[in-house]
C-alpha cells in the first residue's frame, strides 16, 4: 500500500531518502524475496511521482496500480488492490510501503503461520495490525472495505480465525519528516565502524 497522501509528512513520502534509497525500495525489496505470484504497489496521490521514479530507474520494477480512489481511505486502496488480485491468488498479503524496519525474514514467518487459520497478522504495541495474510475466502470481506482503518476491523472480527505474530518491527513506520530524520541517523550511527 502505498496510496496515501503523506499529509503529516508534507510530500511524496514513498520516495524519501532513507539511508541512501527511497523509502519505499524496503518493502519492494523484502516483499520480492517471497515467493509470490504477483505483487502489486497501489498507489494514489503520489502515483506521478512514483511512475517518474520508476520510469527513471530510482526505485526497483514494480507494477504500479492507480487507485483513482485512493482519498477514501486505507480500506478502499486495500479494497482496490484485492479487486486487482482476487482472481490470481489464494491468499493476498498486505504491507505497508512505510514500515521500514520489515524484512523478508519477519514476512516469511508470517506466512508460515497461518496454517488452517484464516488470516496471520502481526501484533506490536499490543495490537494486531499488518502485516496480515488473508485467504481467498476472505476476499468479499477486504472487498468491503472502507476509511482509514483498513483492514483492522477484520483483525479484532471475533467470529474470524486470526492467529498472530509478535513482529516488534512492523511497529516503526514513518510519518513525519522528523521520524524520518531520526532513523536515517539512528541507521548512520549504527552503520559506523568503531575501533
Amino acid at each position: 500500500m502505498a496510496a496515501g497522501e503523506s499529509k503529516r509528512f508534507c510530500g511524496c513520502k514513498q520516495l524519501a531518502d532513507l539511508h541512501g534509497k527511497p523509502l519505499i525500495q524496503n518493502a519492494l525489496d523484502e516483499s520480492e524475496q517471497l515467493n509470490a505470484a504477483k505483487r502489486i504497489v497501489v498507489t494514489g496521490r503520489w502515483h506521478h511521482a512514483l511512475d517518474c521514479a520508476k520510469q527513471e530507474g530510482a526505485i526497483p520494477e514494480c507494477d504500479l496500480v492507480f487507485n483513482p480512489e485512493w482519498n477514501r481511505g486505507l480500506g478502499n486502496s486495500i479494497s482496490f488492490g484485492v479487486a486487482q488480485l482476487a482472481d490470481q491468488c489464494d491468499g493476498i498479503l498486505i504491507l505497508l510501503a512505510d514500515q521500514v524496519e520489515i524484512d523478508a525474514s519477519g514476512l516469511q514467518a508470517l506466512i508460515d503461520s497461518l496454517g488452517n487459520h484464516q488470516i496471520a497478522c502481526a501484533k506490536y504495541n499490543g495490537t494486531r495490525g499488518v502485516p496480515a495474510l488473508f485467504r481467498k475466502a476472505l476476499f468479499p470481506e477486504l472487498l468491503g472495505l472502507t476509511g482509514e482503518k483498513g483492514a483492522k476491523p477484520l483483525l479484532s472480527n471475533e467470529r474470524l480465525d486470526v492467529v498472530e505474530l509478535e513482529m516488534p518491527s512492523a511497529a516503526i513506520d514513518i510519518d513525519t519528516r522528523d521520524q524520518l530524520t531520526a532513523l536515517n541517523e539512528k541507521r548512520a550511527s549504527s552503520s559506523l565502524v568503531r575501533p
